[in-house]
């Protein structure tokens, strides 16, 4: 049985998981209802040209953050995590021999 079995089954554990689970539904109701408002407001011109600039650059930031993420996604490079952790501890082993050799 893994660790994260054994926390499941505890009774602390599943309250504070379902804490977090209610908690987040909660934060995502009130995020979509002010993002509802803010588009609303936005539908008027005075609203594009308050905050339409804005718009427009966090869109491309996000998606060049998306763009991102699915270039690693889709090259492999979350198929082994654990990877370049163990390549940087051997690199600091290797480097720390050469240094005090």
């Amino acid at each position: 049985m893994s660790n994260l079995e054994e926390r499941r089954r505890q009774p602390l554990g599943r309250i504070v998981l379902w804490f977090f689970v209610i908690g987040t539904g909660i934060a995502g109701l009130g995020f979509g209802y002010k993002l509802h408002e803010f588009f609303w407001a936005l539908q008027r011109q005075e609203g594009f040209e308050f905050a339409g600039i804005h718009l427009i650059t966090y869109g491309l930031v996000a998606a060049g953050f998306l763009a991102l993420l699915a270039h690693c996604f889709l090259g492999g490079h979350f198929s082994d995590i654990e990877a370049p952790k163990h390549d940087l501890l051997e690199r600091e082993m290797r480097h720390d021999h050469a240094e005090f050799d």
